[in-house]
């Protein structure tokens, strides 16, 4: 029973160390033990004996057990271990499952997997739908735990046991239940707990704590990591990036920006460079428009260049590289992409001569992001249908973004009076055909407040 003691333990040793961390914890749930009736009975209607050491922990522990935790967003796990996000333990006698069943049922079906099923035992799944078995076709009383993933029909081998399993899974910290969380972790003899990448999750587990701006404000290398692990540059973080020499910070923003491949991680490290230092960093901006180079996406450099440089030059700019790139067939996905940033009612008036069906591609989010007016709103819905309808859906999307808890706090400027206003909307929604333009203007003359 001294296993069982210490296995409770663990657990809850971890389970407290997340919680401790402000991770999220579903505390052990465990059902009273199985009695000798009971594992046989089941063993009788499943049509297989069981290991003996499931057996002993059904009988000694209980008839299910089920705990999950995940690590908390400001918790900054280690790169090479990315995937990890949370942990699991579960089993249920009562979820037992003959796979040969399920063999035979797929076969009826026609399907052209589900062989390596056969011979299998599931006791658990894991949260994407694959399975967790024992083997047993293999001789001898105790069965190996293996994992069958259902996307891939293909079988890997977990642990000798299913004590052997819980043992080194707890070692691990009782890491998630796909594959793709513990596969780091993976050799020919399953789940190695001696290996080199496990000796380095098990040192960082041991001491992990949950990483707070405060721990990390002062060091420029540690607070840029932090912001890039969470993906968010708010305003308290470019508060600190700010106390930082601005050379030494452009430095080293240019040397961490060449090291990250991923769009993401170049994206936030061209937030720091565009709201944290804007004008200082224009001419390495400008530079990257004189020379030819396809080292940055050019959506980055169109951000930069919104952040870095005068509005008008930087419009220019990325106005020329849209119409030339395209060949004039500027979709609203890539208008956005380089223009969005700006903010700027010139954009407007660029989208006129641009601006095409399917306008919710993209188009509509511009208008709204280049902070309309209603002179904009009278304009475009006295032009051609495109426009028109570009400025309907722009005000549903005003509406769904007010009224949305996202701080949006754009006002659009130089509004009639309320009833105006929605004579206006109503003359607008008569001309409608489609039933999707109708109701979008029926929302905005519902939600009418919402503009005031």
């Amino acid at each position: 029973m001294k296993d069982i003691t210490f296995l409770l333990s663990k657990w809850g040793q971890i389970l407290q160390k997340i919680e401790n961390n402000n991770g999220i914890v579903h505390q052990i749930e465990i059902e009273k033990k199985a009695t000798i009736q009971e594992i046989e009975a089941k063993e009788k209607e499943i049509g297989y004996q069981f290991p003996p050491s499931y057996k002993y922990i059904l009988s000694n522990l209980g008839k299910s057990l089920a705990f999950y935790y995940s690590f908390s967003d400001d918790t900054i796990i280690p790169s090479e271990f990315n995937e990890i996000f949370s942990g699991e333990i579960n089993w249920d006698i009562d979820s037992l499952q003959n796979l040969n069943m399920l063999a035979d049922e797929l076969m009826e079906d026609g399907e052209d997997y589900g062989a390596t099923l056969r011979g299998k035992l599931e006791f658990s799944h894991a949260g994407n739908g694959d399975i967790y078995a024992f083997d047993m076709s293999v001789e001898g009383a105790e069965k190996p735990v293996v994992y069958w993933e259902h996307e891939e029909d293909t079988v890997t081998y977990i642990a000798d046991s299913f004590i052997d399993y819980l043992f080194r899974i707890t070692e691990l910290g009782c890491i998630g239940s796909e594959k793709w969380q513990f596969e780091y972790f993976l050799s020919d003899t399953g789940l190695d707990t001696t290996s080199t990448a496990a000796a380095k999750w098990k040192r960082w587990f041991e001491s992990f704590s949950e990483t707070t701006i405060d721990d990390v404000k002062n060091n420029m290398e540690q607070l840029m990591a932090f912001v890039v692990y969470r993906e968010k540059l708010d305003e308290e973080s470019i508060d600190y990036f700010r106390k930082f020499n601005r050379n030494e910070l452009f430095d080293y923003l240019l040397q961490e920006l060449d090291k990250k491949e991923s769009f993401k991680d170049q994206k936030i490290i061209c937030e720091v460079i565009g709201k944290v230092l804007g004008n200082y960093a224009e001419t390495w901006v400008r530079s990257l428009w004189e020379a030819k180079q396809d080292t940055m996406d050019t959506r980055l450099r169109s951000f930069l260049t919104s952040m870095c440089l005068s509005k008008n030059e930087g419009l220019t700019l990325v106005c020329n590289f849209l119409e030339h790139e395209s060949n004039k067939k500027i979709t609203g996905y890539d208008a956005l992409s380089h223009l969005g940033d700006f903010y700027s009612r010139d954009v407007i008036l660029w989208m006129e001569n641009h601006v095409k069906f399917p306008v919710t591609e993209g188009w509509d989010e511009l208008f709204v992001r280049s902070n309309f007016s209603w002179d904009n709103i009278e304009r475009w819905t006295s032009l051609e249908e495109r426009h028109e309808v570009t400025a309907i859906h722009a005000l549903e999307k005003y509406v769904h973004e007010k009224d949305s808890a996202n701080n949006f706090s754009f006002v659009i400027s130089g509004l009639p009076s309320k009833s105006d206003f929605i004579n206006f909307l109503v003359k607008l929604q008569t001309k409608q055909v489609l039933k999707k333009r109708i109701l979008s203007l029926e929302n905005a003359i519902q939600n009418i407040n919402i503009f005031y």
